[in-house]
């Protein structure tokens, strides 16, 4: 049986976004021979993506399900494109159609890792000599599952480039109860795993003063105030404390249905003066999305 199709219009635009930049990487470093490139992808799936047949003409499987090339196989595909690939992901059959990939693109050299991207990243950050690397990593959760010490780690190797789709609407904004601006205790420590922090609980919900009635005395409440755009400047602000490079203030919103769900957020580790030429670089790529937006 065919995948059930889940992507939409929003996944073409955040994949053409990552293409774009990738391409202009490649340019950029192809006269730079001292240094070795890398792509990671952290949630790597299998190169392919299923999608529903009435979006546009797209090629479809044996199974007559249509799909789009995923970023992995658009890594592989660029003409000058990078000296390593890592693709981690955790599904074992994900895994397995990565290495039929990889068979695609024998004179590429390739590292699948089936591994928690959180886990596989911070090894990977932690077991290279940064100084002879330079590398861009893909963040395309599916949730919130990127832990904010793997975003540390990203960091410290001041050599990476980071694009990173964060949940701002669907893991963040929606676990605040509109009623009364809390968190189920459940979720409460998941927002500190993905923020790094627990600052949020006052930058999410502000608390007022109710007004007195017959019965009673006018008391504390609170309410909800965050909001998937605030959500998504809380992320910039945190991620400004760890990259030494920059952030960028600019974020595409993304989502199905026109609903602001994920964030696609640029961040570089390089503090070198030379290395803002990648937030240049990726500040064009995102104008050139449908609904860039700034802080």
């Amino acid at each position: 049986m065919a995948q059930r199709a889940f992507a939409g219009p929003h996944t073409v635009e955040k994949l053409d976004c990552l293409e774009k930049y990738l391409r202009a990487y490649c340019k950029v470093f192809k006269n730079q021979p001292r240094l070795r490139t890398i792509y990671i992808d952290a949630f790597a799936g299998t190169g392919e993506i299923p999608i529903a047949a009435s979006y546009g003409e797209l090629p479809l499987d044996t199974e007559g399900q249509a799909f789009i090339t995923g970023s992995t196989r658009r890594a592989l595909e660029l003409a000058d494109g990078f000296d390593e690939y890592i693709f981690i992901e955790k599904k074992r059959g994900n895994a397995r159609a990565l290495e039929n990939l990889r068979s695609e693109f024998p004179a590429k050299k390739i590292e699948i890792m089936n591994s928690d991207a959180n886990s596989g990243l911070r090894a990977l950050c932690a077991g290279r000599d940064w100084n002879r690397y330079r590398a861009v990593a893909f963040l395309d959760p599916f949730g919130s599952q990127v832990e904010w010490k793997t975003i540390e780690a990203i960091a410290s190797t001041k050599a990476i480039d980071l694009w990173y789709l964060f949940p701002a609407g669907l893991s963040v904004h929606r676990q605040v109860r509109r009623k009364d601006g809390t968190v189920h205790e459940g979720h409460q420590e998941a927002l500190d795993r993905i923020l790094g922090t627990q600052n949020w609980r006052s930058a999410f919900a502000e608390e007022f003063d109710s007004e007195p009635d017959l019965f009673e005395a006018g008391r504390k409440k609170s309410r909800k105030v965050v909001t998937p755009e605030s959500a998504t400047r809380f992320m910039i602000k945190r991620m400004k404390d760890a990259f030494k490079g920059g952030v960028l203030e600019e974020w595409l919103p993304l989502g199905s249905g026109g609903h602001h769900m994920f964030s696609l957020l640029f961040a570089w580790a390089n503090p070198s003066p030379n290395a803002r030429k990648a937030g240049d670089i990726a500040k064009a790529v995102m104008r050139g999305g449908r609904r860039g937006r700034t802080k």
